[in-house]
């Protein structure tokens, strides 16, 4: 039930993301740098205070919608655009990992203090 809450999450965020954005794209929003803060804070504290399954199965769905996204607007019918779909896939791909990594690290620091 956590991680469909946090894929709902993620696809609302994403869709504010390309609302804001120019042309429908999401990575080129105002606010896509925030996604990055808030994916970094969350993974640390989640890392921190409950379990790694449980810190995965919260943030992980929550950054799935932006690959799927950045895939949709590659197979939809926009030539004008080019291979701007593959900057998009990227860079939530790479929020992807980001948030796995913040997750480690927020684990990485709970077992650091651990008595």
């Amino acid at each position: 039930m956590i991680a469909v809450v946090s894929f709902l999450a993620g696809a609302i965020v994403t869709w504010i993301l390309a609302s804001t954005g120019t042309d429908g794209y999401f990575f080129r929003s105002l606010l896509y740098p925030w996604t990055y803060a808030v994916v970094l804070i969350g993974g640390l504290v989640l890392g921190v205070t409950v379990t790694v399954k449980s810190a995965v199965a919260t943030l992980v769905p929550f950054a799935v919608p932006q690959p799927l996204a950045a895939l949709w607007q590659g197979i939809g019918p926009r030539p004008e655009t080019g291979g701007l779909w593959v900057v998009g896939f990227v860079s939530s791909t790479i929020l992807l990992v980001f948030a796995v990594g913040c997750i480690a690290i927020g684990v990485c620091v709970r077992l650091m203090f651990r008595r």
